[in-house]
């Protein structure tokens, strides 16, 4: 998974104290031309500043148009075969990088966290900026879609509008385990937020899918590793397969078989008995009737290693226990 914020946004920004939790998947994407962090990872936009100019929003605002000029090397920046997480704010350039990318994506799931501009605070530009960013959300996995605006006609009229913001900003801190969780455990999409349950909800279903009990629930943090995943595929292949067809894709993504493919298999399957022992989960793995070489991992053995990963996230770290493994030595004996 990835995390998509600029360095412009006015609540999803380098500075927000959120992102901390998820440093290790967070893109900065610097719109102003130069690097804002060393905490994140940075894609830094060709972006000049020339002269003032007359402030523009969407596809005629210069930060765009830098970005777009590089929109390749952006799309690669962000992996392949993972979910892309977009975060943007009412800032019209919070929204830059999900349009960039949605006519360049082949292989990501892109998600969408965005909010209206504040209307009757915030300029027409602005606003129009803003619409024509939205205007096309065909090619989203999930979008969730959070009306400040309600929120600002319920806020006490006594306070600022930074409180308002640090506002927001605690209920998305509150909400993030459960907007992360239903992404990475997005069976089906595409799909909407649905506030009310605090859940993703398929749009092919609707309300009959909303399951209203875990309105009170609480999920303090997400349950899945964070880590930004990088494929072979992405540095091996051109962004375009071949042919079409999900049997395309799987020829070109099978691993290699090798010489010693059995022995390896044999080792890693060993070795995740021994994990699920020790740490007590439940496990079946039956022996793998392949004969003759093989890569020494395949569709069987990374689901095995799926579970297992999930299994262990929900142990608390320091009561799991790894078993010694020396994968190389064990190998080749």
């Amino acid at each position: 998974m990835r995390l998509v914020v600029t360095d412009t946004g006015l609540i999803w920004n380098h500075g927000n104290p959120i992102l901390k939790k998820y440093k290790d998947i967070v893109l900065v994407v610097c719109l102003n031309g130069k690097k804002v962090t060393d905490e994140y990872e940075c894609f830094v936009s060709p972006y000049k500043t020339v002269g003032m100019g007359i402030d523009k929003f969407g596809v005629e605002d210069r930060r765009f148009r830098a970005l777009a000029s590089v929109g390749e090397n952006f799309n690669s920046a962000l992996r392949f075969h993972d979910d892309i997480v977009f975060l943007a704010d009412n800032a019209p350039a919070s929204l830059y990088p999900f349009y960039v990318i949605k006519e360049l994506n082949e292989f990501n799931r892109l998600h969408l966290l965005a909010m209206p501009p504040l209307l009757g605070i915030e300029s027409k530009a602005r606003i129009r900026g803003y619409a024509q960013m939205l205007s096309d959300l065909s090619g989203l996995a999930s979008f969730l879609y959070c009306d400040i605006n309600e929120i600002l006609k319920k806020f006490d009229k006594r306070k600022t509008l930074p409180d308002f913001f640090e506002y927001v900003q605690d209920e998305c801190e509150r909400l993030m385990p459960c907007i992360l969780n239903g992404i990475y455990h997005m069976k089906e999409t595409p799909c909407y937020f649905d506030f009310a349950s605090k859940g993703y909800v398929p749009l092919r279903d609707g309300f009959k899918s909303i399951d209203i009990k875990k309105k009170n629930e609480f999920v303090s943090d997400i349950d899945f590793p964070v880590t930004a995943a990088v494929s072979i595929l992405g540095n091996l292949c051109p962004p375009s397969y071949s042919g079409e067809g999900e049997d395309v894709k799987k020829e070109i993504e099978r691993p290699v078989a090798r010489v010693d493919g059995k022995k390896v298999c044999n080792v890693l399957r060993e070795q995740r008995i021994r994990l699920v022992a020790a740490n007590n989960i439940p496990f079946e793995s039956e022996e793998c009737p392949s004969i003759g070489a093989c890569a020494g991992t395949c569709e069987k053995c990374e689901k095995e290693a799926d579970y297992l990963r999930e299994q262990m996230q929900m142990i608390p770290e320091e009561k799991r226990i790894y078993p010694q493994f020396d994968p190389a030595g064990e190998v080749s004996l």
